[in-house]
């Protein structure tokens, strides 16, 4: 079976569960630095080089550059703007105005001023604010309010290079695949990057290989062999480990019994997680790093059902009535 084959087949898919464990793997990976110091490493970084939650961002991108593809594909640049737009910054609102809130239940001292520009200037995605004064105090990381909006910047730069990509043509033909490869791979491999632009590489490269995967569904078998020959290769370099990886999420995604989700969640759990746990860590000092990990999902699970049912899917309810 192809992956083309898998996606019309009729049955449903398992993306939004995906997403979902990814979100929650990021959590579990930061319970670590969280509970015991920043300088603490996170699960799978001292075996693999790059801790579970860096693994579960990049699977995010992979899975980004798959469906993004497909809509830089299907709209013009305005819908395909207007659509990013209203998934992106309704639910980052929310999350801004939750850590806000929280911090200030941490005995930060936050004026209106400080609050507005902390939400303006995240709301930008690329002048973000991490510290928020007196937030957090007694935690390990004091002041650090929401480390994981770092990845949506670069997620909104990979939006724009497969819109440019998918616009100049560059996805249907041999030729502007390869050429696309080789432009993620140089970027990937080129040295003495600028810090934001070292930090994007690796990601756009995963991001691509989604785009590519999207290019070549035709041709992309779903099958576990392929899985486990790149799986065997993955050791070679992140290129290949990234492919294993998203050829992996594929075949869940497609070949397991669907169990499609009626809502997605992982938006909101992945950006109100780290809020939480500080928060968690403050009020409840001494919290092991599994005992963080389980509280802070049992209590960002609802946090990011609100986000969903009250702001996120509203804002999409005339998009998905379209479709």
């Amino acid at each position: 079976m192809t992956l083309s084959q898998a996606m019309t087949s009729g049955r449903g898919n398992n993306l939004h569960a995906l997403r979902l464990l990814l979100a929650a793997a990021v959590i579990v990976s930061h319970a670590w630095p969280m509970a015991l110091g920043a300088a603490t490493p996170e699960p799978l970084e001292t075996l693999t080089g790059h801790s579970l939650g860096g693994w579960a961002v990049a699977g995010f991108f992979f899975l980004s550059g798959l469906l993004i593809a497909g809509s830089a594909e299907r709209h013009t640049a305005w819908s395909f703007w207007t659509a990013r737009g209203l998934r992106l910054l309704p639910g980052l609102g929310f999350a801004l105005v939750v850590t806000l809130l929280l911090a200030m239940l941490s005995g930060a001292a936050l004026t209106p001023a400080v609050s507005a520009t902390y939400v303006l200037r995240g709301i930008t995605l690329f002048s973000l604010e991490h510290h928020l004064p007196g937030a957090f105090a007694a935690a390990p990381m004091p002041g650090v309010a929401n480390g994981p909006l770092w990845s949506l910047s670069h997620e909104v730069t990979a939006y724009a290079l497969c819109l440019a990509a998918v616009k100049l043509g560059l996805l249907r033909h041999r030729a502007g695949l390869v050429a696309l490869a080789v432009a993620a791979l140089a970027l990937w491999a080129a040295p003495d990057l600028p810090a934001r632009a070292d930090t994007f590489a690796p990601l756009f490269l995963a991001f691509t290989l989604g785009m590519l995967a999207h290019a070549l569904h035709d041709l992309l078998p779903l099958s576990p062999r392929v899985t486990l020959a790149l799986v065997v290769l993955a050791p070679l370099g992140w290129p290949l480990a990234v492919a294993a990886l998203g050829h992996g999420l594929l075949m869940l995604a497609f070949r397991l019994p669907a169990r499609p989700l009626r809502q997605d969640l992982s938006y909101g759990l992945y950006l109100l997680g780290w809020p939480v746990a500080q928060s968690l860590m403050h009020h409840l000092p001494g919290l092991t790093p599994l005992v963080l990990a389980a509280l802070t999902l049992a209590v960002t699970l609802p946090l990011a059902a609100v986000s969903w049912h009250l702001v996120e899917r509203p804002m999409l309810a005339p998009r998905l009535a379209r479709a």
